[in-house]
This record gives C-alpha cells, structure tokens and sequence, in this order.
C-alpha cells in the first residue's frame, strides 16, 4: 500500500512519509466507493504503459491545520465545564458560561479550588503589602533590645576570660 492510500493518521509505517508532505490521506464518500471512472482511467493508463505503477492525476486534498480550542475561544464562550484549558479562568471568576442562562454554579470539587486559590492570594497580598509605622517602630525596638542582651552577654564572658587568665598565671608561678 502506498502512503496516499493509507488514512490511518497514527501508521508509523507512512508516518515519516506523510509529515514530509504535510497531507495526511482521509477518507472521502467518493473514495469509499468504486469508482467508475477511475477504473476506466487505470484501464486506459495500463494499456498506454504497460508494467508501470498507476498513480492518479490529481492532488491529494490538503488536511486544514487545526488550531487549537484556546485560540478559537476564550473561557467566557467555553460551555464544556469540563474543559482543561478555560479551567482556571472559570474557578476565578466563580462560574462556568451557559448559552442560555448565562452562568452555572462551579462544582464542590471547583469551589474548593477556588477558595484555596483565594487564600493564597490574600496571604501573597498580606506579605507585599505596606507595614505601618508602629509596626515598624516595634520592630526597631525589639532588635534593639536584642542588640543591648547581646552586648551584656559578650561583656559578662569577657570579664569571665579575663579572671580565667588571672587564675591561670597564678597556677602557672606557683
């Protein structure tokens, strides 16, 4: 079987084949059955050059290129509540598109999604958002405390060396 004839899109056979020419052979109604003239072509053509392989005169019809759902439509014209790729747009706005009706309720599952997703964008804009004075003033006196603790500390161990080395200078003359 020649590539052109085989319309089975997944045939790893014909596949190189087929996205080298970019076409990839369908099925038409006028191909599902025989066809009268093409026999009597092929009749004609075999006579003329006998041993030779018949092809057909025409060319195959070309396959349109598909575009892709999110290119056709945005999620506001989607009415598949199902769908993968309008998803998050619907469990944002609270609702999925109805032809007629307008909106439908989001499912337990969405509403769920749509509160999680809502709590992580209240905590994300709690952490941006900008800290009053008081708070900052606190801050500012509690690291100072820290501060002053820490010099205390450092000074009561330095006193401690100090001794320590006296103690040890007289072990030593003695």
């Amino acid at each position: 079987m020649k590539w052109t004839d085989c319309t089975d899109d997944g045939c790893q056979i014909h596949l190189g084949e087929k996205q080298g020419s970019g076409w990839y052979p369908q099925f038409t109604r006028s191909s599902r059955k025989p066809s009268v003239a093409r026999d009597h072509d092929w009749r004609q053509e075999t006579e003329a050059n006998p041993g030779e392989d018949w092809v057909p005169q025409q060319q195959p019809r070309q396959r349109k290129a598909r575009r892709a759902h999110g290119e056709l439509t945005n999620w506001e014209h989607c009415f598949n509540d199902n769908c993968k790729e309008h998803r998050w747009e619907k469990v944002d706005a609270g609702y999925y598109p109805r032809q007629v009706e307008g909106r439908g309720e989001l499912s337990k599952h969405d509403r769920m999604e749509q509160r999680k997703r809502e709590a992580v964008r209240t905590q994300l804009e709690g952490e941006g958002s900008e800290k009053t004075m008081e708070t900052l003033e606190r801050q500012i006196s509690d690291l100072r405390s820290q501060l002053d603790h820490a010099a205390q500390t450092i000074v009561a161990k330095d006193n401690d060396l100090k001794r320590l080395d006296k103690e040890k200078e007289k072990l030593q003359q003695a």
